[in-house]
């Protein structure tokens, strides 16, 4: 009995493997602003939405003189983070991060990438940056998980 499992695991998980190993883990691009060089208080853009079962990098660069955060107080609960990259400004990761992750600070002219695939479906969670009066002045927006879990490829 434990060999048919172990097989239909190894089975059904091998597709998985060979697939990011055939296209070298990549990732769908999706790029914000926090903030704005002559200091606006925006994400640009500020609406996302991501598709439950693909593989995302996003990627949040602060090119304002003030440091912000990218809060999305359900997003942890929502998506499976499989890690997020610190990037030096050669563009080489200078830290990794694993586990849950509820919001992350990003310090002027700095730069996170975040991966991760979205798990559970979430309308309207809302995006913002809480500093003081952030918010209040506009770093707002919403994140949308969309779409059926692939049982299959």
């Amino acid at each position: 009995m434990r060999i048919t499992i172990y097989l239909m695991l190894l089975f059904f998980t091998l597709p998985l493997i060979s697939e990011e190993r055939k296209h070298g883990g990549k990732a769908i691009k999706v790029m914000v602003e926090a903030g704005t060089k002559d200091g606006k208080m925006i994400f640009t853009p500020n609406d996302f939405t991501f598709e439950r079962g693909k593989h995302y990098k996003l990627i949040i660069s602060n090119p304002s003189p003030s440091a912000h955060y990218f809060s999305v107080d359900e997003f942890a609960t929502h998506i499976y983070t499989r890690k997020i990259e610190v990037v030096g400004p050669n563009g080489k990761a200078l830290a990794e991060i694993y586990g849950d992750v509820h919001d992350v600070e990003v310090f002027p002219n700095s730069t996170i990438e975040w991966y991760f695939y979205p798990m559970k479906k979430g309308k309207n969670l809302k995006l913002y940056c809480h500093k003081e009066n952030h918010e209040e002045m506009g770093m707002v927006g919403t994140v949308n998980i969309i779409g059926s879990l692939p049982l299959s490829k």
